[in-house]
């Protein structure tokens, strides 16, 4: 169960720790102290929390931070109640897109991140391919906040909505690496993936979604799945390929 901790010296100093790590990966008690207007108390009894559970790595007064422990913290901070969008806004390219990956996750959905491919000639890759039955979303990865407004973001959405038509037309080349060979049909979902709010929501019947609204978006869609574009899909019945007696 999630437990929110509202304003508490707890969420305070895992929001400072998250922002004040997202340049650089070490910083001081002493910084942290002074950014986050915290008691030496609470800070240390949250630190020595932190570390013990490897959240955070502490020696002496110096607190570092690696890519996963920032995740690991920034998961820690969403489930006290932390604001998606002041976390996503003090990730990098590759944590956000781990981030989502976890929040699809989260979500149940089982999640497979820069899915490569090739068909009809050329090599493709998914950021983030999420399935749960009956759907599997593939999604695009993006750092723009005003959405889908501009010609740039506007040719990344064509290229991303001809990369899932392709996938969906060659689907059963590939049940077997998405996991989903044991479905008799689903429904592929192409959808781009934002760090914030964007002004434009949508571009030819592709959401555009700030990580922020994924967990509200994940539990709504499938009511106005008319309005967003989407490719039906039958299933070949799976069959495992027999195995090979080898001569000795």
């Amino acid at each position: 169960m999630i437990r929110a901790l509202n304003n508490s010296p707890q969420k305070k100093i895992y929001k400072k720790l998250l922002s004040l790590t997202s340049e650089k990966d070490t910083i001081t008690l002493e910084n942290l102290r002074e950014e986050s207007k915290i008691t030496n108390e609470s800070i240390q009894n949250t630190i020595s929390s932190l570390n013990s559970t490897g959240l955070i790595s502490l020696n002496g007064n110096i607190i570092t931070l690696d890519q996963d422990q920032r995740l690991k913290l920034a998961i820690k901070l969403v489930e006290v109640g932390g604001d998606l969008r002041d976390i996503s806004d003090n990730l990098d390219w590759l944590e956000f897109e781990e981030f989502s990956a976890r929040v699809f996750q989260e979500n149940g959905f089982n999640v497979m991140k820069r899915f490569r491919f090739q068909a009809e000639g050329r090599r493709w890759e998914i950021d983030v391919l999420a399935s749960s039955y009956p759907y599997i979303i593939c999604a695009e990865c993006k750092h723009w906040t005003s959405g889908m407004g501009n010609s740039a973001a506007r040719s990344i959405i064509e290229t991303h909505l001809e990369k899932v038509k392709v996938l969906s037309d060659h689907i059963d080349e590939f049940v077997k690496r998405i996991k989903v060979h044991r479905w008799k049909s689903g429904i592929v979902i192409p959808m781009a993936l934002t760090l914030s709010p964007t002004r434009m929501k949508i571009y030819r019947r592709v959401p555009s979604v700030s990580v922020h609204a994924l967990p509200s978006f994940l539990n709504e869609f499938s009511g106005y799945l008319e309005r967003i574009v989407h490719f039906s899909i039958e299933i070949p019945e799976y069959k495992p390929r027999p195995r090979q007696t080898k001569l000795r």
